[in-house]
């Protein structure tokens, strides 16, 4: 074969034209019409010079060639057949150049601009916007929570100087099926327009640019999509990187207004301290594994206490945590005589802001009094509930003398736990239990996975068990053998985690269904959970069963009489959301759902001294909750059990007759 290097020179040229853009393409277009124009124009010149209609010079023989090159329509203008020939062949190649190439590149030009913006690479230019950096599960629970929070969201423009909502969302990949897929699970009509989407990975600075983060209002990073304990690690790593970028960009930039508040996801809880250290502006972290682990100590400890974490962390469902700024001329009164004068709302503490960030103090002492900066911590179903005091007291005594020490918790029967599955969580879930000193626990971990890597595990998040008795077994609990030989009615509680060793959300959810299947096949239709799953209530009743679940959608397929099941993608998404439009609230999640002293949890009526029989209204239950310095927030009658739902904030006016095995929602200290 001959190689011709003019040639590949040439063609090498051309190609590197075409590809360098619309305008380039363009220019080669014009340059082309134009050799056919001065081709085929000293063609035409030339066969007209010896008829009687010769050319005057070569120059209007072009100009000729051009216009029949432009115009179909001089075709008939033409004498001679010579030029008529020349004149029809250049018509027949105008169409091509102008019809056909110049269109095409338009159009090409036109599409490759559209898809430019379908994949999110244009720049935006905003402000006090709020910017979500990376793809989660459970991000469209995070855009649909913070869209649908309509007062809330007011509010939180109104704080910024903003008029509309503008929610950026930047991911590795944007393109128009992942738009209509996400746009359809977020699943909020006609406020989809608010939603931008932008390409690019947050550890780039150019990328961060994009969003024009220097000029929001909150920056959320959720954790990325991890299953395994490594991959866990490697997201809060990832996450830590991302915050000192933005920080160190920040003082590049040199910003001179205060930076935007972050709000960052840490699977892991010891790296806050880093978290918090790494950012130059306000920012607040969210420990979700510590969340998720304490939350699911307390649903094995305490019966449907999973539907009042469900409630306050659900918008639109019953009631929501709200914080409000202390007025003015509410400074310096007593936090419990303010607390009486809400009729449909429970005060149950206050978020104080310093210059390090915002602490909490929840269910404070009797003689608290309210501060200038002190932000007001309510339970109530809607904004409306809780904005302004009624002048006088609603039933709740604030002067009610009190004792002088709190309410004994009683010491438990221990617990035999049934663990299916293993979870990075499991460390943290183990260490959570070792913290109730008035109960013991004997928990067994069934999984595929091997005794080895949760050993290792185990080492490396630390802490010592004296009070958990731990026990291993390797089996895979979707085999109904295997899961026969555990004698899952043996146990006070089952718990089916989320397991870590499946490859998606949806494979981990049909393993956890197809365990709650059989569990229920062993176990029978006609049997009763226990109320408490205590060890002496359970004659005659299956065992509780507690399930982690990842996919909403699949609650439907459960059976709420039988089992009690937790979303923690959905409690995640609530918390992260809410915390980015009102950040005084994550101090308020911490003392509630992070281990230490303050919790909610339930009280047998029977210990505030009620005789079964008595008519009680929910005002005196909260009178005699303040005697032993806990804030009442709800009740659950005993009736029907596990199909009875706890009425949390009921109003002064409700009132039972008392039952035994009645419980009271409280918040304690």
């Amino acid at each position: 074969m001959v190689i011709n290097p003019f040639r590949n020179r040439v063609r090498f040229i051309i190609e590197r034209l075409l590809l360098s853009g619309t305008t380039a393409r363009l220019a080669v277009a014009a340059a082309l019409i134009a050799l056919v124009a001065l081709g085929t124009g000293v063609l035409g010149f030339l066969v007209a010079r010896g008829t009687d209609q010769p050319f005057a010079n070569p120059a209007e023989a072009v100009w000729w060639a051009f216009l029949r090159l432009s115009d179909p329509g001089y075709l008939g203008d033409d004498e001679g057949t010579g030029l008529r020939a020349v004149s029809t062949l250049i018509t027949v190649i105008g169409p091509v150049l102008f019809f056909g190439v110049l269109v095409a590149i338009l159009t090409q030009g036109l599409n490759e601009g559209i898809r430019r913006m379908e994949m999110g690479l244009t720049p935006i230019s905003a402000r006090n916007h709020v910017i979500v950096l990376g793809w989660s599960t459970r991000l469209p629970g995070l855009v649909r929570n913070m869209l649908e929070s309509e007062q809330r969201l007011k509010r939180f423009l109104a704080r910024v100087g903003a008029k509309r909502m503008k929610l950026v969302l930047l991911w590795e990949e944007v393109s128009p099926a992942l738009t209509t897929d996400f746009m359809t699970q977020v699943g909020v009509p006609g406020k989809t327009s608010r939603i931008i989407l932008r390409t690019g990975s947050p550890l780039r600075l150019d990328h961060l640019t994009r969003v024009d983060y220097l000029h929001a209002s909150a920056i959320v990073l959720p954790a990325e999509n991890h299953r395994s304990a490594e991959g866990a690690s490697r997201s809060d790593n990832s996450t830590l990187k991302t915050i000192l970028s933005i920080s160190q960009s920040m003082r590049l930039a040199s910003v001179a207004a205060t930076p935007p508040l972050l709000v960052a996801e840490l699977f892991d809880a010891r790296k806050i301290s880093v978290a918090l250290h790494g950012y130059r502006g306000p920012i607040e972290v969210v420990a979700g594994d510590e969340v998720i682990s304490r939350m699911l100590a307390q649903m094995v400890r305490h019966a449907q206490i999973g539907q009042v974490y469900r409630e306050l962390l659900t918008h639109g469902v019953g009631n929501e945590l709200f914080a409000h700024s202390c007025d003015a001329n509410l400074a310096g009164q007593s936090f419990w005589e303010l607390a009486a004068r809400l009729p449909h709302a429970l005060l149950i503490g206050v978020a104080q802001p310093d210059a390090t960030g915002v602490s909490s103090v929840l269910n404070p002492p009797p003689d608290y009094r309210l501060a200038d900066m002190d932000k007001l911590i309510y339970v109530a179903r809607g904004w409306e509930d809780s904005t302004l005091p009624v002048p006088t007291a609603t039933g709740v005594n604030p002067a009610w003398p009190l004792p002088e020490r709190k309410l004994e918790a009683l010491a438990k029967d221990d617990q035999k736990i049934l663990v299916l599955g293993w979870s990075r969580r499991i460390p943290a879930f183990l260490q959570e239990l070792e913290s109730y000193k008035n109960q013991r626990f004997e928990v067994t971990v069934a999984s595929r996975c091997p005794l080895a890597e949760r050993e290792r595990q185990l080492r490396v998040y630390g802490g010592q068990l004296s009070r958990v008795g731990l026990r291993h077994v390797e089996a895979d609990c979707t085999v109904p053998d295997q899961l026969a030989a555990l004698d899952p009615s043996a146990q006070d509680v089952v718990l089916c985690l989320a397991s870590d060793l499946t490859a998606s959300d949806e494979e981990s959810d049909a393993r956890t269904l197809v365990e709650y299947a059989i569990l229920g096949e062993l176990w029978g239709a006609a049997a009763e959970p226990s109320a408490t799953g205590a060890a002496d209530e359970r004659v005659g009743r299956r065992p509780r069963l507690v399930l982690e679940l990842l996919d909403e959608l699949n609650v439907s397929l459960l059976d709420p009489t039988r089992c009690e099941y937790l979303l923690s993608p959905q409690v995640l998404s609530h918390m992260l959301g809410q915390v980015a439009l009102r950040r005084e609230l994550n101090s308020v999640f911490e003392q509630l759902f992070n281990s230490g002293e303050t919790e909610i949890t339930l009280r047998n009526v029977m210990r505030y001294d009620l005789e079964p029989g008595r008519r009680v209204s929910f005002a005196e239950l909260q009178v005699l909750a303040r005697q032993h310095h806990e804030i009442a927030l709800g009740y659950l009658p005993s009736q029907g059990e596990s199909e009875s739902a706890p009425m949390l904030n009921p109003g002064p006016t409700a009132a039972w007759t008392i039952q035994p095995g009645d419980r009271v929602v409280v918040l304690r200290n």
